[in-house]
């Protein structure tokens, strides 16, 4: 085995001492910086989560009691859907790139009969559409909006666990 010579007045170099001690420092402030930005993003996602919950919740509750004030007579409204030419979404999802990574984007499409697109509560009821379906669609709206967001949180918190764990094999190997 190979042992490594030591200086003959067995002191090391000040400046080379200091370069190394700087890299050191600045690798631990990043890895102290990624490690706080991971705990925040946990709990913007954990805070996200709660909010898609509330609001599907609500929007669950709201149709329950649209159905109880209508009565059980009433058909469901997928038995109630035409039967002419398929919707097109007037919502999608796409994914885009990023400093961090891809992400993810609603793409919400303006309603225009002539090119397929219509809203379906107005289709389904026809134009005397109740109140209480028109909240419990911008509650679903909403919850979808918080699970897009929350699903690109959670794409960034797994590139940044990629750049810790990343930042600890560079400083292992060193």
């Amino acid at each position: 085995m190979r042992r490594n010579k030591e200086p003959s007045d067995k002191s090391m170099d000040p400046t080379r001492e200091s370069k190394l001690s700087s890299k050191d420092e600045d690798f631990r402030h990043l890895l102290d910086a990624l490690h706080l930005h991971m705990l925040h993003l946990i709990e913007d996602r954990q805070r996200l989560q709660l909010q898609v919950n509330k609001e599907s919740c609500r929007a669950r509750l709201i149709l329950a009691r649209v159905r109880m004030h209508q009565g059980c007579q009433r058909t469901s409204a997928e038995a109630q859907l035409p039967r002419g030419r398929p919707y097109k979404a007037l919502t999608r999802v796409a994914e885009e790139s990023s400093s961090w990574g891809k992400v993810f984007k609603l793409i919400r499409l303006p309603v225009n009969p002539l090119l397929g697109y219509f809203r379906p509560l107005t289709n389904i009821f026809g134009a005397l559409v109740p109140n209480s379906l028109r909240i419990a669609n911008r509650h679903w709206d909403h919850c979808l909006d918080l699970a897009v967001e929350c699903a690109n949180i959670q794409r960034e918190l797994q590139s940044t666990i990629i750049s810790i764990e990343k930042l600890r094999c560079s400083t292992d190997q060193r």
